[in-house]
């Protein structure tokens, strides 16, 4: 359909504007009016889509030159540093108070309350008890969200942090003036780099508890401080640990980076200790004991650093690498070594010291130093390594002669009392650096890393072992086979990560299942420590974020009596809720409390504390959307303080209807999962998912994306979403304006019974805070963006579009894009999979339309999304789908050659529709070079004038086919990063 009236608008306004005014602007203004013109249609005429044809209106007016590229870099500029804004505004709010003296005095007020008993003020050793305990853990992971620079990362904060009008200026002038996107160099290393830097601010924040905590025991108990070691929290990180479906991190780089990790920590007490020393005077026996520390200290980072550099050089093909990697272990493992083989060997040197301290100031330095080793070991972070289930039963497959799946029912016992007796029967090995390199099996090599790790780095410290995608009791006993059989059961936590569908279902019952076990029964009592990892990502994408949600709860609801049932009480329970920063991945959008409250609910504290148990939760802060939290000392320990604040406030007893309505509330969720089947099974969802992928995105993390092509048609091969991972399925999603993991089958369940949902909404907290996920999905939601999108691979609307026109050559260019999408057969498919959303969509919408209605006065705080923000996202949209309209003309003008290249014209023509834009120019580059070749110069005895095509310079393709598209594409992919502004995180 089209607007020439609106086209006309447009173009007319542009004409008039003086050429005084700020063009860029003038033409968002412009736009911005004949949007909201498109939009007064839609009541009189259903067919008009106001994206599509704002959209047609923007190619109009960049076709004739009124919108020329210097301005179309301005707008998306504008809209973007609009949108950068306003995700600061949103970080700000998100993170609370942030003033370091309030939330110092908040943490204050906790300590001291901790302190108080029913009988007045705590025993010391009941204090020291109370706060030597960890409450909550923080993981930083390397999940693929690097999605700013660092200096966009830092610049977000300072417009969060400040109000000065002068220094938001300044901040702002340095937003418009950097490309909004990643790093250009995002490997591990960068992604390393970044998370040593936001561990480093957690590790600071702790202190300053650590310091409140130090003032209160003084004055609380005056002659016993010193015996006190605060913990309250952990850090831990998988950064280059994490070997779920990575081949490309070698061991080298793994035991590096562990090693790494130790070598940053021991130069932060190196240097801290050199402090001390020099504000010893005339205390020789004090002073010998700092150089013993010193010393002692220096060795270990010494013999890290001689680890590390060999690491970083490995050449596993050469026996010299070999020979120095021997020389260098030898060195580091033989007697009178000097390194410091643990945590607790060092706090314990430090106690020492500080029991013969008579200075106070000396000794409130040394009493942190020393609480600081004693909490987190020789790190700056503990160690979480992650697997794949499938990596630990090809690794015992051939031991116990396993040829069906672990869980079939038919073989399901006999696999788990194999299991059972190789973990009785067997004899611990011991291995090198050099068996390491041998082994094929990962997970066998995984198990001697950590093997290393303890000896080489820290044997005190346990390292968590994360098993995503467990789904039987089997795999759990597998790993304690590999953990007894390289010796080191009794260090390392055992953790099945629950969020595949089956997993989620059957969560307690793989846990119940290998406790059933008595060898798995006395691992967890001897290490006193159950861990569980659930999973909000992969959930989210196959059952709906909420029923995610929901079902994770119904795990942590059944660990207690299960753990009561079992006599297990007196250990310790540590839920690690792998969640990110955005909603698509279990990030509630209202705020901290809201994020903690939303899986760590009240409901589930009252069932833990009731039951006796010690829980510890923890949860992941993932790549630099993640990280963004800790870019400073005053967001750091805003972060902390809002922890605390939730660890520590008293468990709320009012019951929640939520919990009574067990019928209703079931079927409710599993209405929504039954959507979500139904949509991730369906091969046009595929289609949709695979129909541009993530091109419209930058890389935004090391992991490289994989992508097939059927060579006929270019067309991205995508059978099924399994085959992307969480965070680019969600990304894709949030770049088309549907957050469909998160609303997607709300509507439907709903509508089974209204009147029941409108009244539990209005009564539950717990439900209220679910939906409100929803809700604010919804507010990002527009189906007439999807839509705008989809209709781009219509061949009816590129005919009609021809059918307008009058000029030969446009009318043929626009027929070839049709002919295209034609042979694609990719837009029927589309538009099935569009319905589906849409009816749920409006069943939603009717819901939610009668729901503000009804409970204006329940208390329900909807999260708004402004006008201006709307329109402005739409803007982004309509660019977007304006610079593909312009791209796909160019496509079709690349030129024929020979299927020689291992593709053909129409595959690349098709690549490049689906945005596969840079692979695509590289074989274009190849196929028509650039230069000439160079002739060998001789002397033949005449002259030749003639010059093979296939010698020829292809100049005129690359400056009006090749390099417009890579400027059209490079506009696209910063409007991508204007729609992940407005959503505050990828995935």
């Amino acid at each position: 359909m089209l607007d020439i009236d609106g086209d006309r608008k447009l173009s007319a306004a542009l004409e008039q504007e003086p050429d005084a005014l700020d063009k860029p602007a003038a033409a968002l203004r412009t736009a911005h009016d004949s949007l909201a013109g498109h939009r007064t249609r839609v009541d009189t005429d259903p067919f008009t889509s106001p994206i599509r044809l704002m959209a047609l209106d923007l190619k109009r007016a960049m076709d004739r030159g009124e919108i020329d590229m210097p301005t179309l870099d301005a707008m998306i500029g504008r809209l973007s540093s609009e949108a950068f804004v306003g995700r600061a505004e949103r970080l700000s709010a998100y993170l609370g108070e942030v003033g370091l003296e309030a939330n110092s005095a908040t943490v204050e007020r906790l300590i001291r309350d901790m302190a108080e008993g029913p009988a007045g003020v705590l025993p010391a050793a009941e204090f020291g008890t109370k706060v030597g305990r960890v409450l909550y853990g923080f993981v930083f992971t390397a999940h693929p969200t690097f999605s700013l620079s660092n200096k966009l990362q830092q610049a977000i904060v300072g417009l969060a942090l400040t109000r000065d009008e002068a220094e938001r200026r300044a901040i702002m002038a340095e937003v418009e003036r950097l490309p909004h996107a990643p790093e250009p160099q995002l490997d591990l290393a960068e992604e390393f780099r970044q998370s040593v830097a936001a561990i480093a601010q957690v590790r600071a924040a702790l202190m300053r508890v650590y310091a409140i905590v130090l003032k209160v025991a003084e004055e609380l108990y005056p002659d016993q401080w010193r015996g006190i070691t605060p913990k309250l929290a952990s850090v831990a990180s998988w950064v280059g640990y994490d070997m779920d479906g990575r081949s490309d991190i070698p061991w080298t780089a793994t035991l590096a980076h562990r090693l790494m990790i130790q070598e940053k920590q021991l130069a932060a007490w190196h240097e801290e200790i050199r402090t001390i020393a020099q504000s010893v005077d005339g205390d020789d026996t004090l002073a010998a004991s700092l150089e013993l520390v010193e010393a002692r200290i220096v060795l270990s980072a010494e013999a890290s650093r001689s680890l590390i550099d060999l690491l970083q050089a490995a050449r596993p093909d050469q026996d010299e690498w070999w020979e120095r990697l021997a020389r260098v272990s030898r060195r580091s493992l033989g007697k009178g070594a000097g390194r410091i083989t643990g945590g607790k060997e060092l706090a314990s040197l430090v106690q020492r010291v500080l029991d013969r301290v008579e200075d106070g100031e000396l000794a409130r330095r040394l009493w942190l130093l020393h609480a600081d080793m004693a909490a987190h070991g020789l790190g700056l972070a503990r160690t979480h390594m992650r697997i794949n289930a499938i990596q630990l039963h090809n690794a015992i497959r051939k031991t116990i002669g396993m040829e069906h799946a672990p869980d079939d029912p038919s073989y399901r016992q006999s696999y788990v009392e194999a299991a059972a007796k190789l973990i009785e029967e067997v004899k611990p090995v011991s291995v090198h650096l050099g068996t390491i390199n041998g082994e094929k099996a990962t997970a066998k090599r995984i198990f001697m890393l950590v093997e290393q790790m303890l000896e080489l780095v820290d044997r005190d410290e346990p390292i968590r072992f994360l098993i995503a995608e467990c789904e039987t009791s089997f795999t759990l006993l597998a790993a304690l086979y590999f953990a007894k059989l390289f010796g080191v059961e009794d260090r390392i936590d055992i953790s099945p990560l629950f969020e595949t569908r089956t997993a989620l279902v059957r969560g307690v019952e793989i846990v119940a299942g290998a406790l059933e076990v008595p060898v798995y029964r006395d691992y967890i009592k001897k290490r006193g420590r159950l861990c569980v990892q659930t999973g909000f990502s992969d959930a989210g994408r196959f059952l709906g974020q909420t029923a995610a949600c929901y079902l994770i709860e119904k795990i942590r609801l059944s660990l207690a009596p299960l753990l009561e049932k079992h006599g297990l009480t007196g250990v310790e329970l540590v839920i690690f809720d792998t969640h990110g920063e955005s909603i698509g991945r279990g990030a509630h959008p209202g705020s901290f409390r809201d994020r903690f409250a939303y899986y760590d609910t009240a409901e589930s504290r009252r069932r833990f504390r009731d039951a006796g148990l010690v829980v510890r939760e923890e949860t992941s802060y993932q790549g630099s959307d993640g990280y963004q939290y800790f870019l400073t000392e005053t967001t750091a320990f805003a972060v902390v303080t809002r922890v605390l604040e939730h660890c520590l406030a008293p468990i709320d007893d009012t019951p929640d209807p939520f919990y009574a309505e067990r019928v209703y509330v079931g079927e409710f969720f599993t209405s929504i999962e039954q959507f979500n089947e139904e949509v991730i099974q369906n091969r046009d969802y595929a289609a949709l998912l695979g129909a541009w992928g993530t091109n419209m995105l930058w890389q935004t993390g090391s992991r490289p994306a994989k992508r097939q092509y059927d060579g006929a048609t270019g067309r991205m091969s995508l059978d099924h979403p399994s085959q992307l991972r969480a965070i680019p399925h969600n990304a894709i999603l949030q770049q088309l304006g549907m957050l469909a993991n998160t609303i997607g089958g709300v509507g439907r369940a709903i509508d089974k019974d209204p009147e029941t949902f409108h009244r539990l909404y209005a009564e539950s907290p717990r439900f209220r805070r679910m939906l409100g996920m929803v809700e604010h999905a919804f507010k990002w939601t527009d189906l007439e963006v999807v839509k705008a999108y989809i209709d781009l691979y219509d061949p009816g609307t590129w005919l009609a579009r021809a059918q307008s026109h009058d000029d030969d050559a446009r009318i043929e260019e626009l027929r070839e894009v049709a002919g295209v999408f034609e042979r694609m057969r990719l837009h029927e498919r589309l538009v099935r999979i569009h319905r589906v959303f849409l009816r749920d969509y409006m069943d939603l919408a009717r819901a939610l339309k009668e729901h503000r209605r009804r409970t204006r006065d329940a208390g329900a705080t909807p999260i708004v999304v402004d006008r201006e923000a709307r329109d402005n996202i739409h803007l982004l949209h309509a660019l977007r789908l304006a610079l593909m309209q312009k791209l796909d003309v160019l496509a079709i003008h690349v030129p024929d050659f020979s299927d020689r290249h291992s593709t053909s014209r129409s595959g690349i023509v098709a690549r490049l529709t689906q945005l596969d834009v840079e692979p695509a120019i590289d074989i274009l580059r190849e196929v028509f070079p650039m230069t000439e070749p160079q002739m060998r110069a001789h002397d033949f005895g005449v002259e030749a004038t003639y010059r093979s095509e296939e010698s020829q310079s292809y100049g005129q393709e690359h400056a009006l086919i090749f390099e417009p598209i890579l400027r059209l594409y490079g506009q696209i992919r910063r409007i991508g990063s204007a729609v992940v502004h407005h959503l505050s995180a990828v995935g």
